[in-house]
């Protein structure tokens, strides 16, 4: 078998890529600097090489990475949201080792170091076939990284499509007391455990809900309906009244704004009343909604009260 034929059945054997002590173990130094001389193997990573011509995917570069620091390194921060597919992947990646590991990065990719760090559970899963941090992890790590008018729409995001929780959240934040913008990840937690799951709804929790004149609502409160389990965005049960936040993403189309009506018609059947307000509403004028919530429930409060005493 010719050096070159050898060296094919190496990568084809480690899934198209190899590291450089993979290719020593079956051919002499001189051959392989001489492939990489050439340019018939080409450097993903330093050390890690695939064969001119090959298509580097994303997935073939994140399985370099992870062949070039070894099986003491997990991928994390942006690098490992990408794996988990709330964020596109960029360059640098990124991964994570333990503080006594020394691993050196390169322009691509960076290497950090933490005490403690082990890749494997309960800090580090397998996914798609590649290690990484856990995704509350991952969101604690990334969020310095992250753009910030991003952050906390991808975080509430993430908690929208119940794919996190806040007390996993809370951990991993307690594991990183210095991460870059603790306070604001501290408030984005505490606004996902609210119930928030869109900007609009934490727009309304800060600006509107959270006022010391307004009774305490309840966030993403459940309740049963004839056609099914519905989430209200924010509810005060004790006086049946119901707030909506409506977003241009999801309650514009005749569709979306049939189904609101028929839920809302539910609701009244059952004696609640519905105010409706928009992304607007909340941005421009957080005083007239807070101050149309606090009437309404006023109002109710009051007409319950007569309900309750014209009973007696």
């Amino acid at each position: 078998m010719q050096w070159s034929d050898l060296i094919s059945a190496v990568l084809a054997q480690h899934g198209g890529l190899a590291t450089r002590r993979d290719l020593l173990a079956r051919v002499p130094e001189t051959v392989l600097d001489g492939h990489v001389g050439r340019r018939t193997l080409i450097r993903v990573f330093p050390h890690v090489y695939v064969r001119a011509g090959t298509a580097v995917s994303d997935d073939l570069l994140l399985r370099a990475a992870l062949r070039h620091t070894g099986p003491v390194a997990a991928l994390s921060h942006t690098t490992a949201l990408s794996v988990w597919g709330l964020v596109p992947l960029e360059r640098p990646l990124h991964l994570t080792v333990d503080q006594s590991v020394r691993r050196a990065g390169s322009v691509d990719l960076v290497v950090h170091r933490r005490i403690g760090f082990r890749p494997e559970a309960p800090q580090c899963v397998e996914r798609n076939g590649l290690r990484v941090t856990t995704l509350p992890r991952s969101l604690v790590d990334a969020w310095p990284l992250l753009p910030v008018p991003d952050r906390r729409p991808l975080l509430l995001d993430a908690a929208r499509q119940r794919v996190v929780a806040p007390e996993p959240l809370r951990r991993a934040l307690a594991e990183r007391p210095n991460v870059g913008g603790h306070r604001a990840l501290a408030e984005a937690i505490d606004l996902v455990e609210d119930g928030c799951q869109s900007e609009l709804e934490a727009h309304g929790v800060l600006n509107v809900f959270r006022h010391r004149s307004l009774p305490k609502g309840v966030g993403q409160y459940r309740l049963d309906l004839p056609q099914g389990r519905v989430r209200l965005d924010r509810a005060w049960p004790e006086v049946k009244l119901a707030v909506e936040l409506d977003g241009a993403k999801h309650h514009t189309s005749p569709e979306d704004r049939r189904r609101d009506l028929a839920r809302d018609t539910a609701l009244a059947a059952m004696g609640w009343v519905v105010l409706r307000f928009t992304y607007a509403d909340v941005l421009r004028d957080p005083e007239g909604v807070r101050r149309r919530v606090l009437e309404v429930y006023a109002a109710r409060a009051a007409q319950l009260r007569v309900g309750s005493s014209a009973q007696a």
